[in-house]
């Protein structure tokens, strides 16, 4: 155990420097998109124009996604991990430059270009989910997905605090909402100096070459063809559904319905990956001595449930300014929830295949996330450019539909 927590730790902390890149300039977006001083639209433009865009813009990285995470995840069982990790960590970093100038310049053009190689290249969730399965025995993984999705959660806590305090703080006449791409630019950095001198490889055997005619998706299609695998993916799927439609069209709402700044933005979205990390830190470990992994997931899902149902209430029965605190508070369960599921699924996903086979299995689990990611980003703008609040009405089908099957006993732990 002592050789295991020695390894991951390099791994956690590259993983938090990463997700602070990414997530320092997510609550930006709806500034970008939303705030009538963005550089990248006219002041006249409409806010069913900018909805659409929106969601264009949140869905382009995982619709590129879809085709480069099983690459990379496949490469990794293949080439290493450390490799695979450093074009992840290096994307990120290029990700932030590239929209930084897109955003500074007011070209809409480039900040998309930034998008699609974060999409292509700036994925290291699998590999470090993979890394884990290396490292880990069986009834010990829920407990190190849970240290990575803390650790993930720590970088998504404080980038968007980070993003939403540089946002229009310092030089914003000449630097627009740019300042936090160029301040995430040096956490990727970080991310990419961490990964090339502190994370050491766990692939036992892995290929000093490339033989492209032995790299191809017939093992990654074996891998999806497990009933297992199969089944976990489809509760991924709608658990998924309902967590990102709440959380990529949660902050836009926050803006055009209760006129939040960049502050108060970062702040929440910055207290959403705060509960996460404490429900990876601790609740996982403190549910763990009393359910099942079954068990855990189905009450996970609930809370989920629970959380969605109270965000509803609040908009749609238009409480005032005085409940404020409910729309704080209903995050805790929705994102609580969530990031339990989601380690519980990781986990399941881990003990379904082989060692060998740990890269293309979470390539899977990536891959599904991309696709249900990709679509709820361009279902959510439309639906946003009709209706506000559509996008949090949809939300609870999915995980209305995660309890129905497992209730039925649709999945069972491995």
């Amino acid at each position: 155990m002592k050789n295991n927590r020695q390894t991951i730790f390099p791994l956690l902390w590259v993983m938090l420097f990463d997700h602070t890149c990414l997530n320092i300039t997510f609550p930006i977006l709806t500034l970008l998109f939303f705030d009538l001083q963005s550089s990248l639209f006219p002041t006249e433009t409409s806010h069913t124009v900018r909805s659409m865009w929106y969601g264009l813009c949140v869905a382009v990285p995982h619709v590129i996604n879809i085709i480069a995470t099983p690459i990379l995840s496949s490469l990794s069982d293949e080439f290493g991990r450390k490799k695979i990790l450093l074009v992840g960590t290096t994307g990120a970093l290029l990700f932030a430059l590239t929209a930084g100038f897109g955003v500074l310049y007011g070209m809409l053009s480039l900040l998309f270009l930034g998008r699609i190689i974060q999409g292509a290249f700036s994925r290291t969730n699998p590999i470090a989910q993979a890394v884990v399965g290396d490292i880990s025995e069986r009834d010990q993984k829920v407990i190190f997905m849970g240290y990575l999705q803390a650790s993930i959660s720590i970088g998504a806590c404080i980038g968007p605090i980070i993003g939403g305090y540089f946002a229009n703080q310092f030089f914003f006449a000449k630097l627009n909402f740019s300042l936090p791409y160029f301040i995430a630019a040096f956490f990727g950095g970080m991310s990419v100096l961490l990964t090339l001198f502190c994370f050491n490889e766990t692939l036992s055997k892995k290929l000093d070459h490339i033989p492209w005619d032995h790299f191809n998706f017939q093992a990654l299609k074996k891998v999806f063809s497990n009933r297992n695998v199969l089944n976990i993916s489809i509760i991924l799927l709608l658990s998924q559904m309902s967590w990102s439609l709440y959380y990529q069209f949660i902050p836009p709402v926050l803006k055009t319905e209760l006129n939040f700044n960049a502050h108060h933005l970062g702040w929440f979205v910055g207290m959403i990956a705060f509960w996460l990390a404490i429900a990876t830190g601790l609740g996982i470990k403190i549910l763990g001595r009393f359910l099942s992994l079954s068990q855990m997931l189905i009450f996970s899902i609930y809370l989920v449930l629970v959380g969605l149902i109270l965000s509803f209430l609040f908009f749609f029965f238009y409480l005032s300014h005085h409940a404020m605190w409910l729309i704080w508070f209903a995050a805790i369960p929705t994102a609580v929830g969530d990031v339990i599921a989601f380690s519980c699924l990781t986990a399941l996903y881990s003990n379904a295949v082989a060692l060998h086979e740990q890269g293309k299995v979470m390539g899977v689990c990536s891959l599904i996330v991309a696709i249900m990611w990709s679509i709820s980003g361009m279902l959510g703008g439309a639906l946003m450019s009709l209706y506000n609040l559509l996008p949090l009405v949809v939300a609870p089908l999915g995980i209305v539909a995660t309890i129905v099957l497992l209730h039925s006993r649709f999945l069972k732990e491995n």
